[in-house]
C-alpha cells in the first residue's frame, strides 16, 4: 500500500505540473477576478449536473432549453470560454488517467465496458 501511495502522490503532482491544469488554475483565476460572473457560471455548472440526473423528460427538454440559452450568452464571454475550455481539457486528462488505471488492471465487472 506504502509504494500506491507514493505513486499516487506522484501523479497527482504530474497533473499538477501539467500544462492542462495550469490552464485551467489561469482561467480560474481570471474567473475569480470578476465575482459576479463567477457565480453565473457556477449557477450554470450546477443547474447542468442537476439536468444530467432529470428523470422527468418535460423538465430535462426545458431545462435543455433554458441551459442552451444561457450556455450561448456565457460562451460569448472571453473569460468564461477560456474557462469552459479549460476545465474540459483537464476533464479528459483525468479521465484518461482513470480509464488508462482502469483498463490496466485484470478485473472482471459483468456487464460493463471502460471504453464506450
Amino acid at each position: 500500500m506504502d509504494d500506491i501511495i507514493k505513486y499516487m502522490e506522484l501523479l497527482i503532482q504530474a497533473v499538477k505540473e501539467s500544462n492542462e491544469y495550469r490552464l485551467y488554475k489561469q482561467a480560474e483565476t481570471s474567473l475569480n477576478e470578476t465575482p459576479q460572473l463567477k457565480i453565473r457560471v457556477d449557477d450554470f455548472s450546477r443547474a447542468n449536473h442537476r439536468l444530467h440526473t432529470q428523470k422527468d423528460p418535460q423538465k430535462l427538454f426545458q431545462g435543455i432549453r433554458e441551459l442552451d440559452e444561457e450556455s450561448k450568452e456565457l460562451m460569448r464571454i472571453p473569460q468564461v470560454n477560456a474557462y469552459f475550455q479549460a476545465e474540459l481539457d483537464l476533464c479528459k486528462l483525468l479521465q484518461y488517467i482513470s480509464l488508462e488505471i482502469n483498463g490496466g488492471i485484470d478485473i472482471h465487472v459483468p456487464g460493463t465496458t471502460l471504453y464506450e
